[in-house]
């Protein structure tokens, strides 16, 4: 899926007032220069929203962003290597926001810059807001690093994953799975056990055993999983499945259950 499909199916959940509440955007693990990219994939997305609701052009609705809208709390820092802070003035008007209906738009955003920045006593006091923020309010928490997010965080949130505006080399554009991985000259071995889940999504033991002991190739697989799903045009539906599934996988990581079984949820999402 592209980078304006994404848009444009949020735009729609928007406009039929089904946005979720909570968003942690990431963006394609191959972006040159991820924290400009993500900051200007959201100024884009409320651009958009801004000109559909008001009828004005692109030019002054980005120019009414630069402004400030009632409805827009920015959350954002110059160092991208400086923590927030529990006592930063930002975060009081967080806090304050969730006070106060929409005033202009029909719904109200929080952007937050900076997941990484984040530290657990912060996030603990946040936990609350973002599993539950006030009406008609959407949080979009930006992770331009795609570093790990709190546990706690992460799992309150629906995560989108923005592929770059330029695909990559035509020649990992294939329609299988493992044809992309025979095309980025990953093992034989490895491919071949791809190729029987493909066959039949029962076949999911030889990936167990083939991956068992090997973290190394199983954390490039879905390194190259992750880069296959964006050069496919995946329905909103499918990338649902697959970044849940890939939530769902990367908390098994960390509280080191055995992956590979985890992986498998993430192979059938695609298949």
């Amino acid at each position: 899926m592209s980078n304006n499909s994404i848009s444009e199916k949020l735009l729609s959940l928007w406009a039929n007032d089904r946005l979720a509440h909570f968003y942690i955007v990431h963006p394609s693990p191959t972006e040159e220069n991820p924290r400009d990219f993500t900051k200007n994939w959201i100024q884009d997305f409320l651009a958009n929203i801004i000109m559909k609701e008001k009828d004005v052009s692109k030019d002054n609705a980005l120019n009414k962003l630069k402004l400030g809208s009632g409805d827009i709390l920015q959350i954002t820092k110059e160092d991208e290597n400086e923590n927030y802070k529990v006592d930063n003035d930002q975060f009081s008007e967080f806090f304050k926001f969730q006070n106060f209906a929409p005033l202009e738009l029909k719904q109200r955003f929080i952007i937050i810059d900076d997941a990484h920045s984040i530290q657990k006593i912060l996030s603990n006091k946040l936990l609350k807001t973002l599993e539950e923020p006030a009406p008609k309010t959407t949080i979009f928490l930006l992770d331009p690093y795609r570093k790990k997010v709190l546990p706690t965080i992460s799992s309150r949130a629906i995560y989108i994953r923005i592929p770059t505006s330029t695909r990559e080399d035509s020649s990992a554009k294939v329609d299988s799975f493992s044809e992309y991985l025979a095309a980025q000259g990953l093992k034989e071995g490895l491919t071949e056990v791809v190729k029987l889940i493909e066959l039949n999504s029962a076949n999911i033991m030889p990936l167990y055993d083939y991956l068992k002991g090997k973290k190394s190739q199983e954390l490039e697989l879905v390194d190259h999983l992750t880069r296959y799903v964006k050069q496919r045009d995946l329905s909103f539906k499918q990338l649902e499945s697959f970044t849940s599934s890939l939530k769902w996988y990367e908390k098994a990581s960390v509280f080191n259950n055995y992956s590979p079984e985890k992986l498998a949820g993430l192979m059938l999402s695609i298949n």
